[in-house]
C-alpha cells in the first residue's frame, strides 16, 4: 500500500510538471549549492538531488557549487541560477542584492524535528578557554561573511556582550566551515564559528566521521538561539507555476525517493517542507543592524 502511495505521488508530480506552462521558457534549471562543504564532497552529496529532480520535472538539472555564498548570490542575481540554497544570512544579503525578489519554499526538518540549527564557537579540546570571556585578546575565525552560523549570529550575539571591535586580538575569514575547523585543531585560530544540530549532529562531527579530524577535537563554549534551516528559495518574479513544481518536487522529495534523500540529508534531515518569508525576518534585520554599525565607524 505504501509503494502504491508514493508512486501514485510522484506521478502526480511528473504529471503536473509535464503540463506545466513553465517548460516552454525554462528547458533546463540550475540548483546553486553554497560552499558548506568542500566541492568534491558538495558534488557527491547534491547529486541525488539534481537526478532526482530531472526525472520528476522532465528537464535536465544540473549543479552549480560556488566556493563562497557571494557566488551563488550573484549567480542568483543573473539569472544564472533558479533555485539555491541559502542560509538565513545568505537569504538576508541575497535579498538585499535582488531587491526583495527573492522567495523562500521549503527548508529541512532535522532528525531531531528541529526547523533550524545552532551557531556555535569551538576551540580546541585541550584548550584551558571554557566561556565566551576567555576570549578576550585570543583570535576568532568567522567562515564566510554571508554565514549564518559562520558569521552573522554570533558576531551579532557577541557584539551585543560586549564583544566586538578590541576584544579579540584578531578575527578573520577562513572561507568556510571546515576551514574554520581545520584552523582550530591546527592552532592557526584559537576559536572558531560553525554550526550544529547537536552535540551529536554538526559540522565538526562530519569531518570527524569522514576521518578529517579526530573525534573530540574540540568543544563548543557557546551555542546561538535556534537559526531557522537554509531555505531553498528561487526569485520571486518565477513563474508561480514553475515555483509551484520546485515546492512540490521538494517537499515530496523524502517520501518519494527516500534512498537519494537520506544521502543529500546526510542523515540529518528527516523531512524538508514549506517555510515561509517570515522565518528570515529576524535575519533580515540582523544584517541591517550589522550594516548600520559598519557605516558608524
Amino acid at each position: 500500500m505504501k509503494k502504491t502511495i508514493l508512486a501514485a505521488t510522484l506521478a502526480s508530480i511528473i504529471a503536473g510538471a509535464a503540463s506545466a506552462d513553465w517548460r516552454d521558457a525554462h528547458d533546463s534549471l540550475t540548483i546553486g549549492v553554497p560552499p558548506i562543504e568542500n566541492a568534491e564532497e558538495g558534488q557527491a552529496r547534491y547529486a541525488p538531488l539534481a537526478e532526482y529532480l530531472s526525472d520528476v520535472l522532465g528537464v535536465p538539472v544540473t549543479l552549480r557549487m560556488a566556493s563562497a555564498y557571494s557566488g551563488i548570490i550573484q549567480a542568483m542575481d543573473a539569472e544564472e541560477v533558479d533555485m539555491a540554497m541559502f542560509g538565513a544570512a545568505a537569504f538576508a544579503a541575497a535579498d538585499d542584492v535582488l531587491g526583495g525578489d527573492l522567495e523562500p519554499l521549503a527548508h529541512a526538518v532535522s532528525s531531531a524535528g528541529n526547523r533550524g540549527y545552532y551557531a556555535v564557537i569551538i576551540v580546541g579540546a585541550d584548550s584551558d578557554i571554557e566561556k565566551l570571556e576567555d576570549l578576550k585578546g585570543k583570535t576568532l575565525a568567522y567562515a564566510d561573511p554571508n554565514s549564518a552560523s559562520g558569521y552573522l549570529v554570533p558576531s551579532f550575539y557577541l557584539g551585543k556582550l560586549g564583544m566586538g571591535d578590541g576584544f579579540f586580538a584578531s578575527t578573520g575569514f577562513s572561507g568556510g566551515h571546515e576551514n574554520s575547523i581545520l584552523a582550530v585543531v591546527r592552532g592557526t585560530y584559537d576559536a572558531a564559528a560553525t554550526w550544529h544540530y547537536s552535540e551529536a549532529s554538526g559540522a565538526v562531527q562530519r569531518m570527524a566521521d569522514r576521518g578529517e579530524i579526530e573525534p573530540g577535537a574540540t568543544k563548543v563554549i557557546w551555542e546561538s538561539p535556534l537559526i531557522p534551516s537554509d531555505a531553498w528559495s528561487v526569485r520571486a518574479s518565477m513563474p508561480d507555476d514553475l515555483k509551484a513544481a520546485l515546492s512540490d518536487a521538494m517537499t515530496g522529495f523524502a517520501e518519494a525517493n527516500p534512498e537519494s534523500f537520506a544521502v543529500v540529508s546526510a542523515g540529518s534531515w528527516s523531512d524538508i517542507v514549506p517555510v515561509g518569508r517570515d522565518a528570515y525576518e529576524d535575519s533580515i534585520e540582523m544584517r541591517k543592524a550589522m550594516l548600520k554599525t559598519r557605516g558608524s565607524n
